[in-house]
C-alpha cells in the first residue's frame, strides 16, 4: 500500500465511485448532562454517489491537505485536513477506510500523516468532530484524542450530533 498526496490534475470526481463507505452502526454516544453514554442505535451510515463526487472534488480544493491510501491501483482510504487554522486548531475534515479494508491499520497511517501534516503546519491541535459511532469515538481515542471542553461552536452548530475532540500537537 502506498501512501500519496492528492493531485487536482490526477483526481476525478469519479475516482471514488466505487468506494464503500458503508458503516453499520449499533450503539452512539449520546450527551447526558456532563457526559456521554452509549445508547443502542441501529442503522447503516452511507454516501450517495453525488455525495462521493463532493468528497472527491474537495479532496482536490485549496482548501484542503489530502492524501490516499492506494492498494494495487485502488483508493483503500483517505484523509483531508483543513488548511485554515482555527486559534491554532488544524480541523481533520476526514478518514475514511473502505468498509473492506478496515481493521488493517490504514486508519492509523491515515492519522499519523493528519498529525504530521498539522505539525508541519505548526497546529498547537489536531481537532475532529466526529460521527457519535461507538466504532469511530473508539478509534479517534484509541488515537489519543479526547473529547474537548472547548468546541469550535461553528462546527457544533453545523453537526449538533458529533462528538467534539482534539489531540494535542506535542
Amino acid at each position: 500500500m502506498k501512501i500519496e498526496k492528492v493531485s487536482s490534475n490526477a483526481f476525478p470526481e469519479i475516482n471514488l465511485d466505487e468506494f464503500n463507505r458503508q458503516q453499520d452502526i449499533t450503539r452512539i454516544y449520546v450527551k447526558r448532562g456532563e457526559s456521554y453514554v452509549l445508547e443502542e442505535q441501529f442503522g447503516i451510515m452511507d454516501w450517495s454517489i453525488d455525495k462521493k463526487r463532493e468528497v472527491a472534488r474537495d479532496l482536490v480544493h485549496d482548501d484542503y491537505i489530502s492524501y490516499l491510501a492506494i492498494e494495487k491501483g485502488r483508493i483503500v482510504g483517505f484523509m483531508s485536513l483543513v488548511k485554515e487554522m482555527v486559534s491554532g486548531r488544524m480541523i481533520l475534515d476526514l478518514i475514511q477506510v473502505d468498509k473492506a479494508f478496515r481493521g488493517r491499520g490504514i486508519g492509523r497511517i491515515l492519522w499519523d500523516k493528519a498529525v504530521e501534516e498539522a505539525r508541519l503546519n505548526g497546529a498547537k491541535e489536531l481537532y475532529i468532530s466526529a460521527c457519535p459511532s461507538e466504532e469511530t469515538i473508539h478509534f479517534y481515542k484509541a488515537m489519543g484524542a479526547d473529547i474537548t471542553d472547548d468546541p469550535i461552536m461553528s462546527i457544533v452548530n453545523d453537526e449538533p450530533d458529533d462528538i467534539q475532540l482534539v489531540y494535542p500537537i506535542g
